[in-house]
């Protein structure tokens, strides 16, 4: 069977794009039988796009502007041959509807139904949610989630996720990382809890570069970069297919 090729969607930031690169090639080495002359490389285009033009429609709110600046890196992941498209970044899921209503066909490996396979692997039905301000403000990740029966909770207060969206656009889109700003977020993770989440998604791409499970030993974290990345490898593999991480309204199999 004819291995697909995933085209990655990155610059938003350019970190959490070499860590998809990287890990994906390292997992689909890891699990590929030896004997080849050279380590097999699987199929992948990748573009990037420029953070500040991006971050400037999206602050603005301009999310008509947001769609079609992602769709213009879309475009050119499509017409390089991308068969399966990753996004790499939570907030960038914001342009799917475009995408699907510009390429019907492309198959979308979606993050959030990434992540809803593993919380429904755990039985969990109730989830917190840290990551960009539009990540926690609009509903795109939200909604897509509610289709797998999930209920998110974000931080309440708009200042926290103002804070939380500097430490992010200031510090770890620039490979920055500190104790003072691991303890915020381990902090707001832990209101979550207390608000009734049984786990907490990590869904920003560069969150999980700065807290992880050992910083908050006893709640569940999910990774969500890690998660995504994982699931592409799996595909890669054949592991797994495309349908079954899709909420049912989407599957093959409704």
């Amino acid at each position: 069977m004819k291995t697909p090729t995933i085209g990655i969607l990155t610059g938003i930031s350019y970190v959490s794009g070499i860590d998809y690169f990287k890990k994906i090639n390292e997992k689909v080495l890891a699990d590929s039988p030896q004997g080849y002359i050279m380590s097999p490389n699987p199929p992948i285009v990748m573009v990037s796009i420029d953070c500040e033009e991006y971050v400037h429609y999206l602050s603005s709110k301009l999310f008509e502007q947001v769609d079609e600046y992602l769709l213009k890196g879309v475009r050119k992941l499509v017409a390089a041959g991308c068969e399966i498209l990753v996004i790499a970044s939570n907030t960038g899921h914001i342009c799917v509807p475009a995408v699907q209503k510009e390429f019907p066909n492309l198959n979308i490996l979606h993050i959030a139904d990434c992540c809803a396979s593993k919380l429904k692997k755990q039985r969990f039905s109730k989830v917190g949610l840290i990551g960009t301000k539009p990540t926690m403000e609009e509903n795109y990740l939200k909604d897509r989630l509610s289709l797998h029966g999930i209920t998110t909770f974000v931080p309440e207060e708009e200042q926290t996720q103002e804070e939380i969206y500097e430490i992010i656009c200031q510090e770890l889109s620039y490979n920055v990382f500190t104790d003072e700003s691991r303890a915020k977020m381990v902090k707001e993770i832990r209101r979550l809890e207390a608000m009734g989440a049984e786990a907490c998604i990590l869904g920003c791409t560069e969150i999980e570069l700065l807290v992880q499970q050992e910083h908050v030993p006893t709640f569940p974290l999910l990774p969500s970069a890690e998660i995504h990345i994982e699931t592409v490898a799996n595909v890669l593999l054949q592991k797994l297919k495309l349908e079954d991480v899709l909420p049912l309204p989407y599957s093959s199999t409704d």
